[in-house]
């Protein structure tokens, strides 16, 4: 009985054991959550490469048109209004006059730079939250061994062990050893009256026999 409990308790602490060990890894596995919080900085800075291409190689002001109508469906950072805002007023111009292209170019940078920092940003978040669900996990491992060692021993101390004695006194008297009793003092007041009882019974039976 006593081999079958501590293997029952320790497959225990074993299974939450790989289970946090799971758990780590999947707060590891966070590449869909950033995958899906980038998606949209992506194709931000997909739209800023179309419009650079169209205003200053292909000089195709229908293909910026199309950019910047993307670029105002997909604002997602606090910024990126104004800024697309600012392209959208002036890059007529830009396209008449290389003195405003220089001017609509910067703005299209910034509008890259500010998506380019809303990714990094959304990357040392992922992180940190690691970073903390490794922290909680591997605490939660620690109490989880303490508290299952605690029950252990406590159950060992109050179930087990005065389980084990009472078996003990039985089969010695069963074998003949008549002398044998239970402890005078149990660990807690359930094994105290068992023992009790045991004890006056193998009193009485010992007398009787005699």
């Amino acid at each position: 009985m006593n081999k079958s409990f501590y293997a029952s308790f320790i497959l225990l602490l074993t299974c939450s054991t790989i289970l946090a060990i799971a758990g780590i890894r999947g707060f590891f596995r966070l590449a869909p959550a950033i995958e899906q919080i980038n998606d949209h900085n992506t194709q931000s800075l997909y739209i800023t490469e179309q419009m650079i291409s169209a205003l200053t190689v292909k000089k195709d002001i229908k293909l910026f048109e199309q950019a910047l109508k993307d670029g105002k469906l997909n604002i997602t950072e606090k910024g990126e209004a104004e800024i697309i805002k600012k392209i959208e007023n002036n890059y007529k111009a830009g396209f008449r006059n290389p003195k405003y292209k220089e001017t609509i170019v910067n703005n299209i940078i910034e509008l890259s730079h500010l998506n380019r920092l809303a990714m990094k940003n959304a990357a040392l978040q992922a992180k940190r939250l690691s970073s903390a669900a490794t922290w909680i996990i591997t605490f939660l491992i620690i109490i989880t061994w303490i508290l299952g060692i605690f029950i252990m021993h406590t159950l060992a101390k109050n179930i087990i062990k005065p389980l084990a004695e009472l078996t003990d006194v039985l089969n010695s008297y069963s074998k003949g050893n008549t002398m044998r009793r239970c402890p005078k003092l149990a660990p807690n007041q359930s094994f105290q009256k068992i023992y009790d009882n045991i004890n006056d019974l193998l009193d009485k039976n010992s007398k009787f026999t005699d």
